[in-house]
C-alpha cells in the first residue's frame, strides 16, 4: 500500500525547514565557535537538574492540571494521570511534527481515546491554546515597552503611550473582525462561544476553573524566566531577573510562529537580538536557547513513549473482539479445532494484550 503526502503539507514542510535553516545559517554566521566551545562546559550539574525538573513540571504537571481544570469548566471528567499523558504526548509531538499543530492534533486523539467527546475535546484543547498564548502576550506585554526603548533608544513613557495607542486600535479592529467572522461561523460553534460565556459568568466553579487555569498558563512563562536566569548565571550572562523577563517573554512568543521547526531557528535568532541590547555577544547569546530547547526535548521524550502505547493499545483494542469471536465459534463449531490448539491461541492473544 502506498501512500501519498499531499502537495500543500508537503510545501509547508519543506518550507518550515527552509526557514530553519536560513535562520540557524545567518546566526552561525555571526559566531565564533571557539568562543562556543570554551563556554559550553559551563554549565553546571546542579543548574542542569533543576531547569529539567522546572521544564518536566512544566509540561507534565502544571499542563495535565491546567487540562484537568479545562475539561471541568465545559462539563467533561478526566483524570489528573490521564490529562498529564495527554499533555506530556502533545508536547512531544509539537517537537517532532513542526509546532503546536500535531501536538494539537495528538492531544486530541488521544482525549478521544478516553471516551471525551469530540467537540468537547477540541474546545478544551482551544481554551489551553488561548490561555497559554495569551499569558504569554500578557507578560511579553509588560516587559515589550522597557525592551523596546532598549533597542531604539526611546523613553519607555513614549514607547507605552505608542502601546497603548497601538492596543486600542488593534482591539476595535478585532472587535470588528470577530463580529464579521461570527456571521460566517457554525450555528453551532456560535451556541457553544456564548454557553461557555454564560457558564463563566453565572458560574462560580467553571470561572474558578478557569482563572486557575490562566493563572498556571502564566506561572509556567514565569518559570521560563527564571529558567533562562539560572542558564545566564553558569554561562556568565549575569542579567539580572527583571532584564531576562524583558527578553524572554517576546522571544518565546516569536518563536511560536508556525513558520519554522519546533521553533529552531526563531528562537535563537530572537536571543541573539534581544540579548544584544545589553552587549551580549552572539556566541554567547545563543547558548541559553540551545540548551533550553535540548531541554524541552529531553523533558518530553516520555511523551513518545506513552503515544507508542496509546497507539498499540488502539490497535489491540481493535484486533482483539475479532479474535475472539473467531476463537469462540472455532471452539463451540462441530469438528473445529482441538481443545488444546483453542487455549494456545487465546494464551497468545491475552499474552498480546497483557504485553500491550
Amino acid at each position: 500500500m502506498t501512500f501519498r503526502v499531499p502537495a500543500r503539507t508537503l510545501l509547508i514542510t519543506v518550507g518550515k525547514i527552509a526557514i530553519t535553516v536560513a535562520a540557524i545559517v545567518i546566526i552561525g554566521s555571526h559566531i565564533n565557535f571557539g568562543f562556543f566551545e570554551s563556554h559550553r562546559h559551563k554549565l553546571g550539574a546542579v543548574t542542569a537538574v533543576v531547569v529539567l525538573i522546572l521544564l518536566a513540571s512544566q509540561v507534565s504537571i502544571i499542563a495535565g492540571l491546567r487540562l484537568k481544570l479545562i475539561l471541568d469548566a465545559v462539563g467533561q471528567r478526566c483524570p489528573v494521570p490521564t490529562t498529564i499523558q495527554v499533555a506530556l504526548s502533545g508536547f512531544f509531538f509539537e517537537q517532532v511534527a513542526f509546532g503546536f499543530v500535531g501536538g494539537d492534533a495528538m492531544r486530541l486523539w488521544l482525549l478521544h481515546r478516553t471516551a471525551i467527546p469530540l467537540r468537547s475535546a477540541v474546545e478544551a484543547i482551544v481554551i489551553d491554546r488561548f490561555f497559554g498564548l495569551a499569558g504569554l502576550l500578557l507578560l511579553a506585554g509588560v516587559g515589550l515597552p522597557g525592551l523596546v526603548a532598549l533597542l531604539t533608544g526611546f523613553h519607555w513613557l513614549s514607547v507605552v503611550a505608542a502601546g497603548l495607542v497601538a492596543v486600542a486600535v488593534g482591539g476595535v479592529l478585532a472587535v470588528l473582525l470577530l463580529t464579521r467572522m461570527a456571521r460566517w461561523l457554525p450555528p453551532t460553534l456560535v451556541a457553544e462561544i456564548k454557553s461557555l460565556i454564560r457558564a463563566t459568568r453565572d458560574n462560580p466553579g467553571v470561572r474558578n476553573n478557569l482563572l486557575t487555569a490562566f493563572v498556571l498558563a502564566a506561572a509556567t512563562h514565569c518559570m521560563n524566566v527564571v529558567v533562562f536566569l539560572l542558564l545566564g548565571r553558569d554561562l556568565g550572562i549575569s542579567l539580572t531577573l527583571w532584564q531576562w523577563f524583558l527578553i524572554v517573554p517576546p522571544a518565546l512568543l516569536i518563536s511560536m510562529l508556525p513558520i519554522s521547526a519546533g521553533g529552531w531557528g526563531l528562537r535563537e535568532a530572537s536571543f541573539v537580538v534581544g540579548l544584544a541590547s545589553f552587549g551580549i555577544r552572539p556566541e554567547e547569546a545563543i547558548l541559553p536557547p540551545i540548551i533550553f530547547g535540548l531541554g524541552v526535548l529531553a523533558v518530553t521524550l516520555p511523551g513518545g513513549v506513552i503515544w507508542l502505547i496509546n497507539r498499540k493499545r488502539a490497535a489491540s483494542a481493535a484486533a482483539g473482539p475479532t479474535g475472539a469471536q473467531v476463537d469462540d465459534r472455532a471452539a463451540d463449531a462441530p469438528g473445529g479445532p482441538d481443545s488444546a490448539g483453542v487455549e494456545g491461541a487465546r494464551r497468545h492473544r491475552r499474552e498480546l494484550m497483557r504485553l500491550s
